[in-house]
């Protein structure tokens, strides 16, 4: 299938959708053509130094056809990316696409301004590359909100246990952790007083924190919220477990000390390449930091260790389309599906150490030959087949961090777990009314 022919793919949908949004677009350019074809505003955060090969596949689209014009704008971190894009939303100046949003849960703003396209039904149009049976629930449910999909997954990623081959060696320890009591019982054999720690666990006023803790609950058999998101459901039995999992080995001392806690969302990456931690949950996208400071063959990845049943959180970043003209949304809808054509994406997951995020490109043979050549990323994309997503609801970033805030204090041992989860069982069902 060629890119020119992913142009005809939302004739047929955007009659539909321009009829049912309230309200006009929301984008500032909608007059905008260059030599009669329609300039289509992306805006997507820095990748580094793979923002060149961006660039490149961004300029493939547009030279494989001749109705629009993609044109990227660099934003920056994803929490001010977010604040500036409702500025410009309430102001009628935002983009037409969104692309690779690093906080999708906080999507729900802009859906309740009634911003955003549905995208229900581009995906079921007879003729569109993409289905929604190209993503598994978990990564569907990444952008659905009250029945209705509104993103897109199209950066994938999850966590894993991440240790230290030379550490478990001088240990002792020929085979990481499979479950999490054998995981406390390895942390104990490779703690040295205060010079070297078994594990780093999450820490801070931050949602890293509770990301990781939602899989930690699944796996004690709990449940995060309610099946109509209106409830949390986090202060349980299971959720005690699930927090004195991590709070028993501060005690003990296998894990790190107040110390070690940093400002910085890659505290446990800088804890690794101190080597004042021997394990550390964290996600592929940082293997090469790690590698560059242990050494490749002394960075070793497993499943993270389960409390009961296995259980993953899906992180990813999602990308949507803002009303505009038709002509707008159509263009931005093509170029969603060719960034998510399986050629595409394999070598932008590649290149990025993320994961896919949709069956198709799973299936790719660029990325089934990365994965044999690769054995540590094939650990992370096989968590995907039992990953569940964060809701996506409006108040999640305000449950969110009532969850976090609390968990902190009962990581600084200044609460127990009990008292944590319940105080952040009244914050978040405040956030939820």
């Amino acid at each position: 299938m060629t890119s020119r022919s992913l142009l005809s793919y939302a004739a047929v949908a955007v009659v539909a959708l321009t009829a049912t949004a309230c309200g006009g677009s929301v984008t500032g350019n909608d007059n905008a053509e260059t030599d009669g074809r329609t300039t289509i505003v992306v805006w997507a955060g820095s990748t580094g130094a793979t923002e060149p090969l961006k660039r490149q596949l961004i300029d493939a689209f547009n030279t494989s056809q001749d109705k629009y014009t993609i044109e990227l704008e660099v934003q920056p971190a994803s929490a001010e990316a977010h604040a500036k894009l409702i500025n410009a939303v309430k102001n009628k100046q935002g983009p037409n696409l969104v692309l690779d949003d690093g906080q999708p849960q906080g999507l729900g703003q802009v859906i309740a301004m009634g911003s955003v396209v549905p995208l229900d039904t581009y995906l079921d149009a007879a003729d569109s590359s993409l289905k929604k049976s190209d993503f598994t629930e978990g990564m569907l449910d990444t952008g659905t909100f009250n029945g209705q999909v509104y993103s897109l997954p199209t950066q994938g990623g999850d966590f894993a246990l991440i240790y230290n081959k030379e550490m478990f060696k001088a240990a002792g320890i020929e085979q990481p952790p499979a479950t999490w009591a054998e995981l406390q019982e390895d942390a104990a054999k490779l703690t040295k007083g205060t010079e070297q720690y078994g594990m780093y666990l999450p820490i801070g006023n931050g949602e890293g924190t509770s990301y990781y803790w939602q899989a930690m609950l699944w796996s004690a058999g709990g449940s995060f919220i309610n099946a109509d998101n209106t409830q949390v459901e986090f202060n349980s039995p299971e959720g005690v477990t699930a927090l004195k999992a991590w709070t028993d080995m501060i005690k003990k001392g296998t894990a790190y000390p107040t110390s070690l806690k940093t400002p910085s969302d890659n505290g446990n990456t800088v804890a690794m390449t101190s080597k004042k931690a021997a394990m550390a949950i964290n996600g592929a996208y940082n293997l090469g930091v790690l590698d560059k400071a242990l050494g490749k063959e002394n960075v070793g990845v497993a499943p993270l260790p389960p409390i009961g049943e296995p259980a993953m959180n899906l992180g990813s970043n999602n990308s949507y389309i803002l009303r505009g003209t038709p002509a707008q949304q159509d263009g931005a809808w093509a170029f969603l599906q060719y960034w998510l054509k399986p050629d595409v994406q394999a070598k932008w997951d590649i290149a990025n150490g993320f994961l896919p995020t949709n069956t198709k490109t799973a299936d790719d043979p660029s990325w089934t030959k990365y994965l044999a050549e690769n054995p540590r990323i094939k650990v992370f994309a096989d968590e995907l087949s039992y990953a569940k997503s964060r809701p996506s609801i409006e108040a999640y970033a305000a449950v969110s961090t009532a969850l976090y805030t609390e968990l902190e204090k009962a990581m600084l041992l200044k609460q127990t777990p009990e008292e944590a989860l319940k105080n952040a069982e009244a914050a978040a069902t405040a956030a939820l009314k």
